[in-house]
């Protein structure tokens, strides 16, 4: 069956839809679209299983299921925005077998109730809301009548009463905030584009700043997601595929072409995931503005939806949702696992006010103004705002949150020109605001002192109990894993997969993380070697792993041969390591003036570690 990119190509899952038996879908038909479309394969043995729901399961992706006609209605629905009966929340089926609220739609029960999203659905009217028994079948019913929804929040459980009633799913929803044209998108469906066109068209005239409010925006359609992109960078390419041969298809362009000029600032949440983050990433690949939030969910795959009109399998209105597709930005960055990291790491409870501080027109008489140039905008502050009460949090952690790429002035007086740039910390103390540091006091002293800084301030690293960061000392293998799966925000893997590494270590989570997605393997005894101290270019050997995974222009320098004159050139790495110190210098990520054999230092896991994380578009700007 040929592989097609279609307008049913989804990024992400927004209704909780669970494993359930097929109906009119033939077992036969299930496993041969399963064989040609699924991304990672499906073995043999999986597929000689004798039930869909016992292949889904084997298969492990939350992402590939079928749907009944009524859950495919339901589908449709939460992504295009309708009118239903319900009580106004979405939600999917988590890795652990939970169902995770996503969203809560406004004027909905599920926000009178206090529902927030990443609650996890217990039960319904007593009924565990279990893999085989999906959510929505026990919430649906009609309105005015009640229902008790069991939720599990950070450990605690709720018990909430709601009453059913029609809720409307609004896409799109805008206002002017000050100066900020401030446009809330719930979803990429068929109407987004066109909404978010008529909100910078209603408001470009009053507003110098776009917020882009996706918090906890699930996704939706490829489609919808780079023409809503396009309003504000053009048509230029979007996004980028990878099926499971290794192909990479580029998106077609999108319908809509630049329609402003001025910078966006992205909210992002922790729940913000799938076309969302490749909106972020559509953003940040043209510097069209920021993401100011927290690190996003890492959803990078893309699912074909198979229905009547492009499977002929499918009939009476059911449907089949197939993980197809990794998909990257433009610039070539996943975010599947890694997330979107924002380029302000800021906490939910300021990220609003953060943005609207940012939001400042350009003044003629910037007395008592900040300028922040960022990710290659401008952006202004009003000091008499920031300094009210109520947004002084903001404005602290706006400071803190600054990365060591930003340049930021304070003027005192007419003209921009005359004021010198000057340090968040030193401005802090300044304006008598409190200041908590996010770098570490003796990485200053280290030639690495910038990117080791840039990691601390984004959270990807951090220091000693002493409150010290140690450049000097040596690392062994396991505290580079460690190193390196928290700066890529790896989940724990599987444990047993070395001898060595025992199960609750303190490193034990982060080596088998890094063993599942094949960046590390162990001795030829089988054994990993925690306590061995690492060579650099055993972390090169690691980091072009990464690479390869996590970028495009990583995967294709993955796939040259090496050449006599690369191992000419690189001949003081041993043979193993060549064609990765190659890869690694193309990326502009090697330390020249390290030897591939000395002991890995931390200052020197920290600046490879980052120099290959902003070089591959991770961290953003």
């Amino acid at each position: 069956m040929k592989k097609l990119l279609s307008s049913l190509l989804a990024l992400s899952l927004t209704l909780s839809l669970a494993l359930v038996p097929a109906s009119a879908l033939e077992l036969d038909q299930a496993k041969e679209l399963l064989a040609d479309l699924y991304v990672d394969g499906v073995s043999d043995e999986i597929l000689a299983l004798d039930s869909l729901d016992a292949i889904l399961e084997a298969i492990g992706d939350p992402y590939t299921f079928y749907m009944t006609p009524e859950q495919y209605t339901a589908f449709n629905q939460s992504v295009n925005g309708q009118t239903v009966v319900g009580i106004g929340a979405t939600a999917e089926l988590a890795y652990d077998g939970g169902y995770r609220i996503l969203s809560v739609l406004p004027n909905s029960p599920a926000l009178e109730a206090g529902i927030q999203p990443g609650d996890i659905i217990v039960a319904v009217d007593g009924v565990a809301a279990a893999p085989e028994v999906p959510p929505q079948n026990l919430i649906a019913g009609e309105a005015g009548t009640p229902l008790t929804l069991t939720l599990n929040r950070g450990g605690q459980t709720l018990e909430l009463r709601l009453v059913r009633r029609a809720v409307e799913i609004p896409i799109v929803t805008y206002e002017l905030k000050g100066s900020a044209g401030y446009i809330d998108c719930i979803s990429f469906g068929d109407s987004t584009a066109a909404s978010v066109q008529e909100a910078v068209t209603a408001m470009n005239d009053h507003a110098s700043v776009w917020i882009m409010d996706l918090r906890s925006n699930p996704g939706g359609d490829s489609g919808a997601t780079a023409d809503s992109a396009s309003l504000f960078v053009g048509q230029g390419d979007m996004l980028y595929f990878r099926d499971g041969s290794g192909r990479h298809y580029r998106d077609p362009a999108p319908r809509y072409t630049d329609q402003t000029d001025k910078p966006v600032i992205i909210l992002t949440s922790e729940h913000s995931a799938s076309g969302s983050e490749l909106f972020s990433g559509d953003i940040r690949a043209y510097s069209g503005g920021i993401a100011l939030g927290q690190r996003t969910f890492g959803k990078g795959t893309a699912q074909l939806v198979l229905n009547a009109i492009n499977c002929q399998y499918m009939v009476g209105g059911e449907a089949m949702k197939i993980t197809a597709y990794r998909f990257f930005a433009p610039d070539g960055a996943t975010n599947h696992i890694v997330g979107i990291l924002p380029t302000l790491l800021i906490s939910p409870e300021n990220t609003e006010a953060a943005a609207l501080l940012l939001s400042c027109a350009p003044s003629s008489h910037p007395e008592n103004h900040l300028k922040i140039d960022l990710a290659g905008q401008t952006f202004y502050v009003n000091l008499s705002e920031a300094l009210k009460e109520e947004n002084r949090p903001a404005l602290t952690e706006l400071l803190e949150a600054l990365p060591p790429s930003a340049q930021l002035r304070y003027s005192t007086g007419q003209n921009w020109d005359d004021c010198p740039a000057i340090a968040p910390a030193a401005l802090a103390h300044h304006l008598v605001i409190p200041f908590t540091a996010r770098t570490l006091s003796d990485a200053e002293d280290s030639e690495y002192a910038w990117e080791i800084d840039t990691l601390t301030t984004y959270g990807l690293l951090s220091g000693y109990d002493d409150g010290l960061f140690h450049p000097a000392d040596t690392v062994t293998r396991a505290q580079f894993c460690a190193m390196a799966a928290a700066a890529l925000d790896l989940p724990d893997g599987k444990p047993g997969q070395f001898p060595d590494v025992k199960e609750g270590a303190w490193y034990a989570g982060a080596v088998s993380a890094m063993a599942d997605m094949g960046f590390i393997s162990g001795y030829a005894n089988g054994n990993f070697g925690p306590g061995d101290t690492i060579t650099y270019q055993e972390m090169v050997s690691i980091l072009n792993k990464v690479a390869i995974w996590a970028s495009m222009d990583g995967y294709y320098l993955g796939q040259d041969a090496l050449t006599l004159q690369d191992a000419l050139t690189y001949s003081d790495y041993s043979s193993w390591a060549q064609a990765a110190a190659r890869n690694l210098d193309q990326l502009e990520s090697l330390l020249e003036d390290v030897s591939p054999k000395d002991p890995g230092t931390r200052e020197v896991a920290a600046a490879t570690l980052c120099r290959l994380m902003q070089n591959i578009h991770l961290i953003w700007g």
